[in-house]
């Protein structure tokens, strides 16, 4: 599917999804698209609430949290009850966040573990053995 058609398909749903109470199967069937696919394309609300842990801007990750007036935030995970006038009506898209420089050292480190070697190691000779087995199984 173009770029475009899936920008609108994602506006329209979540237009669709945060602007009535209708059962999120019936608008993915309105849609012509599956439930699954119609969950992903939604999009968290975002708040004019702020975390208290670490400042950052709460959402509604759904209709029932919204109902229920709890607001999660997408970088510490902490959940507060928020007011129901501090929703808004912007997607939680509409600001980047920027990675904090520790945070991106911590995610380096975690990518380059000595055991990620290992388990690739592990695997190539794992392969070879296979191969070698087979061969000597045929010959025999």
């Amino acid at each position: 599917m173009p770029e475009g058609n899936s920008g609108r398909l994602a506006a329209k749903a979540n237009k669709l999804y945060w602007g009535t109470s209708r059962p999120a199967g019936h608008l993915a069937e309105e849609l012509g698209i599956s439930r699954s696919k119609f969950y992903a394309l939604i999009e968290p609300l975002q708040l004019d609430a702020e975390c208290e842990a670490c400042g950052a801007p709460l959402t509604f990750g759904s209709r029932s949290d919204r109902e229920a007036g709890r607001g999660r935030c997408p970088e510490c995970g902490s959940v507060a009850q928020v007011p129901a006038e501090a929703a808004a009506t912007r997607p939680a898209k509409a600001k980047p966040a920027r990675a904090d420089p520790d945070t991106l050292a911590a995610i380096r480190s975690r990518l380059t573990l000595p055991g990620t070697r290992v388990l690739w190691l592990t695997a190539i000779a794992g392969v070879a053995l296979g191969l070698l087995a087979t061969a000597w199984w045929r010959r025999r």
